[in-house]
């Protein structure tokens, strides 16, 4: 394809045009005096000047104050049963209970130590069997922080593969956990499938 002389002219032309206004433009926009906000101070009296402050928390602000607690709460513990729920409920049999032994540190004592008779007690089946769990949706039942106990029930999608990983079914299954608060750290005291 030969390009002629005038559409090469054509074409210089074009970006000359194009570095010029870009130019222009940048010269502008520096040239640009800077707005400078005015001033949101009152202005106070000599007898105002010496009066101090007094800043005291308005009923909106406690209340606002208690319901960040309370999420803070929430969402430490919801957020510890959206990741023990993925983990627990994801499984092949080719990782020999990996995923059990994975969240045993974010169970209690009582409940790893169930998981811990449940792996020895189960064998593995000859064919691969796997299941990946995600979560969709997360319902705090019930939370005390106080008294450190908590009911989270999350939905989740399970896609179970058998014979082969070519061969997935979808399902969904709901769990619902039970935590408590041991040395101000939540853990998992059951999980049960429903």
């Amino acid at each position: 394809m030969m390009v002629t002389r005038k559409t090469r002219l054509i074409v210089l032309g074009l970006i000359a045009l194009v570095l010029l206004l870009l130019i222009v433009w940048l010269f502008l926009f520096l040239r640009r005096p800077s707005a400078t906000p005015a001033s949101s101070e009152p202005v106070l009296t000599e007898d105002q000047k010496h009066i101090p402050e007094i800043s005291q928390p308005t009923l909106k602000d406690e209340e606002l104050k208690k319901e960040q607690q309370t999420r803070e709460v929430s969402v430490g513990a919801t957020t510890l049963a959206k990741l023990f729920a993925e983990r627990y409920g994801s499984y092949s049999n080719e990782a020999h209970f990996q995923n059990l032994f994975d969240v045993m540190p974010l169970m209690t004592e009582s409940f790893a130590q169930k998981t811990k008779a449940f792996v020895a007690s189960t064998t593995l089946p000859d064919t691969y069997y796997g299941v990946s769990t995600r979560v969709l949706t997360v319902k705090v039942e019930a939370l005390d922080d106080a008294a450190g106990t908590a009911t989270i029930s999350m939905q989740t999608q399970r896609e179970v593969a058998q014979g082969s990983t070519q061969n997935v079914n979808v399902m969904y299954q709901e769990i619902r956990l039970s935590l408590v608060k041991q040395a101000g750290v939540w853990k998992v005291d059951s999980a049960d499938w429903q």
